[in-house]
């Protein structure tokens, strides 16, 4: 059943608000949130570095365009976009109920899901009725994270969440929220070369106090810092709760206890959901690895960033209950090397060495 008349004007009036809100903080820089535009120079010295591993020439061609030169080999980078991948895959990938809906015909596990327009609330509203441990809303076609709001479970916030996408895109996504810890496979070329975890917040055990006491012990310790403080939300409560764990249990000594599994985006200078911060390229299972490599092949991409949401990456999907979320092209590279540590992301030279012996001048 659609909306009447009345509620969706009012909609209609909600979100034009939104969308002014929006365009006031975009104009202003106020968002705190750093996306690819603002990785320009990071990815240039990332560019310099692969040229010179590779003997090859690099040429400025625009302020965030370069042409990698050797000998009669070309290719160019726009930024963090690479040159693989047609059209036609890339507006596949962008349609996320279309690939749901590919992948789930390779029997390959992704979430429970539902799309819906704004006018058509209640069909959003119906499916969340039925996951009433939360659910997922985002745009139905975009990337990065925006538009996206996690742990919706009521009406009230079904409408906020389905506003905020409807910024985005006129197509909304309901999915179910899924226990775990978010992944990124690279597959390049068909073949897994990379994977990394955004890791959520743990706290270590100390035998003796509840997870609420370690929590506030935690909060002292970071307010004398002056840091932002743990909030016991809903990512936390959920989180602990696919755990069987509440925050009057006590863990044993020394064990590391997930508290959260999403990072707070809105408190953090970072990309909103795809930070990932650790390499687990050795600890991907073989399952896994095939699955990965099939999403990427059933969208035709020969450079993919898979994301998963699993409890575990070192057991089936099946095992652990964990999902395909989305399938990225043009993944963006700067999230698979440490910068405090590594010049360039190694992966980077493979993708550019590839397309190098693809293209001739």
């Amino acid at each position: 059943m659609s909306l009447s008349s009345h509620q969706y004007r009012w909609l209609r009036l909600v979100r034009l608000f939104r969308r002014l809100q929006k365009i006031w903080v975009d104009w202003r820089g106020t968002s705190g949130q750093i996306y690819f535009e603002h990785r320009v120079g990071e990815y240039e010295r990332i560019w310099e570095q692969v040229a010179e591993d590779l003997d090859a020439e690099l040429l400025k061609l625009a302020d965030e365009v370069w042409e990698f030169r050797r000998g009669k080999q070309r290719t160019r980078v726009n930024n963090y976009q690479l040159e693989y991948d047609n059209p036609v895959v890339l507006r596949i990938a962008g349609n996320k109920p279309l690939v749901h809906q590919l992948l789930v015909n390779r029997d390959l596990p992704v979430p429970m899901h539902k799309t819906f327009r704004l006018r058509d609330l209640d069909v959003a509203n119906s499916f969340l009725k039925g996951h009433q441990q939360g659910c997922v809303v985002k745009p139905a076609d975009g990337f990065g994270g925006k538009g996206v709001t996690t742990h919706v479970q009521n009406y009230a916030e079904l409408k906020r969440a389905a506003v905020l996408a409807s910024l985005y895109s006129p197509n909304l996504l309901i999915e179910q929220q899924i226990p775990g810890e978010s992944y990124r496979l690279l597959v390049l070329n068909g073949k897994m070369v990379h994977a990394v975890c955004r890791r959520g917040l743990r706290l270590i055990a100390d035998g003796s106090s509840t997870i609420a006491e370690l929590i506030a012990d935690r909060n002292a310790q970071l307010k004398r810092e002056g840091a932002p403080i743990i909030d016991l939300d809903r990512d936390l409560d959920f989180t602990l709760d696919y755990q069987e764990l509440d925050l009057e249990s006590i863990p044993m000594r020394d064990e590391a206890i997930l508290i959260k599994s999403i990072n707070d985006p809105a408190r953090k200078q970072v990309e909103v959901r795809t930070v990932y911060g650790e390499t687990v390229t050795d600890q991907v299972c073989d399952e896994i690895v095939q699955q990965a490599e099939m999403a990427a092949r059933e969208v035709g991409s020969d450079f993919a960033g898979v994301d998963i949401i699993a409890r575990r990456i070192d057991v089936p999907l099946e095992e652990s209950g964990g999902v395909i979320n989305e399938i990225n092209t043009t993944p963006a590279l700067h999230h698979h090397y440490d910068s405090s540590t590594e010049t360039y992301p190694e992966v980077a030279v493979q993708a550019i060495s590839l397309l190098l012996d693809r293209g001739q001048s």
